[in-house]
Order: structure tokens, then C-alpha cells, then sequence
């Protein structure tokens, strides 16, 4: 590609991307046709998508599969915030995915009538401008443990329904809130970073330290070719026919099991066992917030926090402060048993909460999060059922474009 093509919708009518071919075309304002070879890098190998073309006027990206399934995903403008538009944003699980996904192919799979509805009502909302649904780096590692039509299914409707929006990657999130958390203690407020949760940039939910995001200083033209090609990417993911072995994160559960067992031999009252259990969540997560006080103070030493300034701390950011509730809940619960997917749960989940309106989660770690929001005195905005979402969803006004423009 020409790095001296101009970015402007004066100019250009459609880009349209071939990967089948490997070629591009430019379909230009006066008529003009511009056809080109598609750079290596954003080719992908054996992909299940075989087109994607960004209309201009429009802004934004039709993406085909081989199986002739049209998606659409809006654009992204890097000079301006994400265009929600007065919609609220929902965030799913992944089990509650698999429902809507059913309801959408053959909705007699959905036995349960109440959630069948419910599903039909928030594929409306999301289909004609009422919500966001968002996806995560969770469902796309969820979604990699299916194989088949079923995962050629689910995939398709997450990626028809999200419409290219996505919550960034937790640890992002978390890096972002320690960067605030440590600028308030040090009275650092102004000019202090914004960002956005919950986005349609490009690569936004696989995290900024990888390869597939962008940054404030990639060049224009790779910002637009990332928010071409990034919805291939993703549905190519989402659909891939071959499972990928979940990782059994074996060290991990060890760990934290460890952990659990420690804090029970010491046969402490509940509340000095929450208190150990906080503490020990900050042990484990104290290198995020050292290296953003030297960074921000410019000094190597760092200041000691009692056990009610780290519950003040954790208390006041959004995602950490649901993060370590969980934490600390599972350290002091030693008939729970810990499993590979609280790792994707726990901290998806609670990015979910700490930053979508509202989320459907499945009900073990759903229902602890709603306890977590009622005990650091937050709006309970998880819920376990599509049905219980949905009816909330309805009750806090959500409308669909068409039911608003009847209404007018």
C-alpha cells in the first residue's frame, strides 16, 4: 500500500480486501479504480472469511465468510470517542451466548420459554440500535474450546450481534485504574490519561501490549487498515472449525488453592481472615502498583498501606474493585474448589461489571459479583438470567430505533 494515500471520505467510496486472492481494490469518489496486492501481514492463513469492504459514507465494514454470512461492524475513528449513542452496553457470558446463538439459528433448542423470549428481545435491541453487546478476549478463548458448526454458530452470532465492539482487555483496565489509584495519592489528576472501556478500536480487546492493537502513535494508514482487517481477524477466531486444548493453567489453580488452604489452617475470625485475605491479594499484585508509584513519583521507595487504606483503594476502582472482592471471597472460602476458568471468569467478568451497564453471568461467579457490587454499595447491574437482564434492560428504558421513531 501507498503510505501517501489521504484518509478522507471526500475521496474514496469503498475499500474492498479479497483475502481469498490476497488483493485489494479502491473504489474512489470520481469513478477511478485502484486495485493493489495485499500486504503479507494482513493475510491471514486458511481463513474462513473471504471478503471485507469499508463504505465510506457509512463507516463501516461488511465482512463475508465462506459460507456467505454477512457481518457488520462499525468503523472506528481514532479522533473522537466511541459512538454509542445513548445505547446501553450488556456484557455476556459466554453460556449466555450459546442461548441467544441457539435462539438465533433454530430457537426451539431454548427450552426454557422465559429466556427464549428474553434472548428474541435482546437480539432485536441489538440488531436495530437499542444496546451494545461487547465481546472480550474471554469469549474468544471460550469459543476456541468448540469445534465444528456449533462453534461455526455461536461465533457467528457473537460476531453479527457484538457489530465490532469490544471491552479492552482487563489487564489494560487494571493498569489504567493502578495508574489512577496511585495519581490520586499523589495528586497527579490533571492531564491524566483517558480511556475508553468499551470500544470499536481495533484490537482493543486483545491488549496493548501485543501486536494486533494499535497506539496513539501508529501511523494513519495502518490505524485504517487495522480497523479494515481487525473484524476478519476476530471472526476468523470466533469461527475457526478446529478446537483449540484449553490450557489446564495447572500452576495457577495450585497457587491459589494454596493460598485458600493457608489462610484456613489459621483459624482466624472472618473478618481477620478478610483482612489476610485483601493483604495477601495485594502481595500478589503489588508489583502493578510499585512500578506506577516510581514511575509517576520518580523515587524507588514506596509507601506502606494500612488494611483500610488498600479496602479504600480497591474500593474506588471500578474493575479492581470487584477483582479483589472476588479474590478475597474465594481466599476464605475453603469448600470451594479453584478451577481454570476463574481465571477467565474472575477477572472478565468483573471488567464487565466495572464498565458495561449491564451483564448476564453464569450463576457461581454472577452471583458473588452482584454480592461484591451490593457490599462496596454499587448499582447491582449482574444478573444470572437473560430473562432477569432483559426484564432490567426493558425497565431502565432501552428502546430499539424503530420502537423509539413509533413512539415519536
Amino acid at each position: 500500500m501507498d503510505e501517501s494515500l489521504v484518509i478522507s471520505a471526500g475521496v474514496y467510496k469503498y475499500w474492498h480486501v479479497d483475502y481469498q486472492n490476497g488483493s485489494i481494490r479502491i473504489v474512489c469518489q470520481d469513478g477511478q479504480v485502484l486495485d493493489d496486492e495485499l500486504e503479507a501481514k494482513y493475510r491471514p492463513t486458511n481463513s474462513q472469511v473471504t471478503t471485507s469492504t469499508f463504505d465510506w459514507e457509512k463507516w463501516w465494514i461488511w465482512s463475508t465468510t465462506t459460507r456467505n454470512d454477512l457481518i457488520l461492524t462499525e468503523g472506528f475513528n481514532p479522533a473522537s470517542p466511541a459512538p454509542l449513542n445513548g445505547r446501553p452496553s450488556v456484557y455476556l457470558d459466554q453460556n449466555r451466548w450459546r442461548t441467544v446463538a441457539d435462539v438465533l439459528h433454530e430457537p426451539a433448542r431454548v427450552k426454557d420459554l422465559n429466556e427464549r423470549r428474553a434472548a428474541q428481545d435482546l437480539i432485536q435491541l441489538a440488531n436495530d440500535g437499542g444496546i451494545v453487546l461487547p465481546l472480550s478476549t474471554g469469549h474468544l478463548l471460550e469459543t476456541a474450546g468448540l469445534h465444528g458448526d456449533r462453534r461455526y454458530e455461536i461465533g457467528v452470532a457473537m460476531a453479527h450481534l457484538a457489530g465490532g465492539w469490544q471491552i479492552r482487555n482487563p489487564l489494560d483496565l487494571w493498569k489504567h485504574e493502578v495508574d489512577r489509584s496511585i495519581r490520586e495519592r499523589l495528586g497527579l489528576m490533571e492531564n491524566a490519561p483517558v480511556l475508553h472501556p468499551i470500544v470499536t478500536e481495533p484490537g482493543a480487546l486483545f491488549g496493548s501490549d501485543t501486536s494486533l492493537g494499535i497506539t496513539d502513535d501508529t501511523p494513519d494508514l495502518d490505524k485504517f487498515m487495522a480497523m479494515l482487517t481487525m473484524p476478519s481477524v476476530i471472526l476468523d477466531m470466533l469461527v475457526d472449525p478446529e478446537r483449540i486444548p484449553k490450557n489446564p493453567l495447572t500452576t495457577w489453580v495450585t497457587h491459589h488453592a494454596a493460598i485458600t488452604a493457608q489462610i484456613h489452617v489459621e483459624h482466624l475470625p472472618k473478618e481477620q481472615r478478610r483482612r489476610l485475605a485483601r493483604r495477601r491479594y495485594w502481595n500478589e499484585n503489588i508489583g502493578y502498583y510499585t512500578a506506577a508509584y516510581r514511575r509517576l513519583a520518580s523515587s524507588t521507595d514506596f509507601p506502606a498501606f494500612s488494611d483500610a487504606e488498600l479496602a479504600r483503594l480497591f474500593a474506588d476502582s471500578p474493575m479492581v474493585g470487584l477483582v479483589s472482592e472476588l479474590f478475597t471471597r474465594r481466599f476464605i472460602d475453603h469448600m470451594g474448589k479453584w478451577e481454570r476458568n476463574d481465571l477467565v471468569d474472575m477477572f472478565h467478568l468483573s471488567s464487565a461489571a466495572g464498565y458495561a451497564d449491564y451483564v448476564c453471568a453464569e450463576a457461581h461467579t454472577g452471583t458473588q459479583l452482584r454480592d461484591a457490587q451490593r457490599a462496596l454499595r454499587r448499582p447491582e447491574t449482574v444478573f444470572t438470567t437473560l430473562n432477569d437482564l432483559v426484564t432490567a434492560v426493558r425497565s431502565d428504558g432501552a428502546r430499539a430505533e424503530s420502537e423509539r421513531a413509533s413512539s415519536d
